[in-house]
């Protein structure tokens, strides 16, 4: 029998799910907290669009009970995770109530919705050319 330790044998299974941490910070460079998101999803650009429909047909009336606007942000956060395939509340919305209004007069909502979908601009274009690159370098070996 041998000395060699023999290394257990593992049933996982490993896979790149395209899984990314940002930083949230605010305009001073602060650290607030951070969310994970896959921006390359394929699927992000249609829930993206529907969670905004969303946001573009939802109204508050004036004079709303307290209950009621409790309610629709709970919902409006419901949309966000659904979004980003994660937990929006922990991300964004400890740091200020999705209807919390900045001194732009944007909803703090709409500054995530914003800062979301730039992310998602940014890497489906770098993805996009990375895609051109390597294609243009393997194609000579799929003819």
């Amino acid at each position: 029998m041998s000395n060699k330790l023999i290394k257990p044998q593992s049933n996982d299974i490993i896979i790149d799910d395209g899984i990314k941490v940002y930083n949230i910070k605010n305009k001073q460079g602060k650290y607030l907290g951070k969310f994970e998101f896959r921006p390359a999803d394929t699927n992000i650009v249609n829930r993206y669009k529907e969670v905004v429909d969303y946001f573009n047909h939802l109204t508050i009336p004036d004079g709303e009970s307290e209950e009621t606007v409790k309610r629709v942000e709970k919902e409006v956060v419901e949309k966000m995770n659904y979004l980003i395939g994660g937990d929006a509340e922990k991300s964004f919305f400890s740091i200020l109530g999705a209807f919390s209004v900045l001194e732009s007069g944007e909803l703090f909502l709409e500054n995530v919705l914003g800062a979301i979908a730039g992310v998602i601009e940014r890497e489906f274009s770098v993805r996009a050319t990375r895609m051109k690159r390597r294609n243009k370098y393997v194609s000579k070996y799929h003819k």
